[in-house]
């Protein structure tokens, strides 16, 4: 009899698996399996979940239920595909038993999660940043989530980035002095007392992996330098203008996830942004999307 049901969250930067079997739940964090450009990556996928499973002692047949919430899935024919090629996968890697497959993008992952059918906003602030939600007449909106390249305003690679060009600045002399200087150094390996490796370094380096860094401009902003703190203010502004348009209907419940929201401080700033033009509001943040799906799907069975 089927009785596991196992949730996939992934993201663009890491993989949370939650296998939920008989009471239990067994959990693992891997890196990104988001599609790119020349592969769905479900085979890579399915042989590191093969292994899990067997080292958790689950039973690959026991499997009744996988549903995947997978960055760079949108559309019902991506959706429909990836299914596809993950059930082509399991079959190949895991075992002939194939479990019904459900794919979502992680963004309706949390959305899932966070609210289940009711409605209410979803903001998600990690790499990037996105809004989404239901109105009470059952509308669907998304605000934001136009990716990196002229978006993700606020989120962990516009805060990155904001470094890097703060760093940039200041070696130039058009910017002020900052210790930003010492992350970025450390992103880019190379010594910060050497402005020329900098300079180099600055001006050839992918900024693929910036958002990393974020987290170093929100700690430095905490201590007081005046770059990091102009850089936090102008994201949280940023953010909280993203909140203000998916509000502009109406007044809804608002769910926040993602790395960006454990900052007590940047998050506490973009709350009061919002709360000083709309008015107080509804505000949680979700910080177990794995269980807070498991348990809406439980419901929902057993209504």
């Amino acid at each position: 009899m089927a009785t596991t049901m196992i949730i996939i969250d992934g993201g663009g930067t890491s993989t949370t698996v939650a296998a939920f079997h008989s009471g239990t739940s067994h959990r693992v964090e891997w890196g990104s399996f988001k599609p790119d450009e020349d592969s769905n990556r479900t085979d890579e996928l399915c042989r590191s979940l093969g292994s899990w499973l067997i080292a958790s002692a689950i039973d690959p047949a026991s499997a009744g239920l996988v549903l995947v919430g997978m960055a760079g899935i949108w559309s019902t024919d991506e959706k429909r595909a990836y299914a596809t090629a993950l059930g082509d996968a399991w079959e190949e890697y895991i075992g002939v038993d194939v479990p019904r497959i459900l794919v979502l993008s992680d963004v309706e992952l949390v959305q899932l999660a966070a609210l289940g059918a009711d409605p209410g906003i979803v903001v998600i602030a990690g790499t990037g940043t996105i809004a989404v939600g239901v109105s009470r007449a059952g509308h669907s909106f998304r605000v934001g989530g136009w990716g990196p390249r002229i978006d993700d305003a606020g989120g962990g690679f516009w805060i990155g980035r904001e470094a890097l060009r703060s760093v940039a600045m200041m070696l130039d002399g058009r910017g002020d002095e900052t210790l930003l200087l010492r992350p970025v150094a450390a992103w880019l390996r190379v010594d910060p007392t050497h402005p020329h490796a900098l300079h180099n370094r600055l001006r050839t380096t992918s900024i693929t992996g910036a958002a990393r860094l974020a987290r170093a401009v929100l700690t430095y902003a905490a201590e007081g330098d005046a770059v990091a703190v102009r850089i936090r203010a102008a994201a949280a502004a940023e953010l909280a203008n993203l909140i203000r348009t998916a509000l502009k209907a109406e007044p809804l419940p608002i769910r926040l996830y993602g790395s960006l929201w454990s900052d007590d401080a940047y998050r506490q700033m973009v709350i009061d942004d919002v709360q000083a033009t709309v008015g107080p509001a509804d505000w949680a943040v979700l910080d177990d999307v794995v269980g807070r799906a498991a348990e809406r799907l439980r419901s929902t069975s057993a209504e």
